[in-house]
Formats: C-alpha cells, structure tokens, sequence
C-alpha cells in the first residue's frame, strides 16, 4: 500500500512512453518513411543508376511519400546522378511538380546542384 502512489506514477509514465512510440510507428506508417530511408541507403551505397531512376520515379507517385520527402529523395537522387549520362532533371523536376510540389520547391534541386554539385564538392 505503501508503495502505491510510486507504481501508479510509473505505471502513468509507461503509458505516456507506449502512446508516443505508437504515435511514431503510425507516421512511420503513414508517411512510408521506411521505404524513404531504405531507397537512402540505396543511393548512398549502390550505384545502380537505372534502379534508381525507377525508383525515384516509384517514390514521387507514391501518394503514401509525403512531398517534403520526395524533394529529399529528389535531392539525393540528383547529387549522387549529377554527373550521369542518363540524368534527366528536366523529367525528375516535371514528375515533382505534377505531383503538386510547387515550382519554388522543385527549383531548390537546381539551386542545391550549384551550391553543393559535384564541381563544388571536388568529387571524382
């Protein structure tokens, strides 16, 4: 009886804690952030242009992507591609934007490229 009041504080604390980790789970769910990072990983470690154009092509459909994380997919795709024969910003930019990202969203993937392109990083 004694020990009553501290169980119950806990036992509240533990509640909180499990609504917030459902609460992540489900906008890990909803906003397809698993997919997202594991498509993050591929660019960062496989260099498989025609996989990844595919791909990011999936991604910017995806009606479960949330737009912010298109752009960011978008993003990692055209720095890691910059420089491939086969990269096409002009269609990546078009699919962003027909999927309602606006034209001052979809115009960062230029300004990122001349801030941080391959020319600017020194890269090989």
């Amino acid at each position: 009886l004694e020990r009553f009041p501290r169980f119950k504080s806990q036992s509240f604390n533990v509640s909180k804690h499990v609504a917030v980790l459902s609460e992540m789970a489900r906008l890990v769910e909803v906003n397809g952030l698993l997919d997202a990072s594991q498509f993050e990983q591929e660019l960062a470690c496989n260099d498989n242009h025609s996989e990844h154009l595919r791909l990011i092509i999936e991604k910017t459909s995806d009606p479960n992507v949330h737009p912010k994380d298109k752009l960011r997919l978008a993003m990692l795709y055209a720095l890691r591609y910059e420089d491939n024969p086969n990269f096409n910003l002009t269609l990546l930019k078009a699919k962003l934007q027909s999927r309602g990202i606006s034209k001052d969203r979809v115009c960062l993937l230029d300004a990122l490229l001349s801030y941080a392109g391959k020319d600017k990083r020194g890269s090989s």
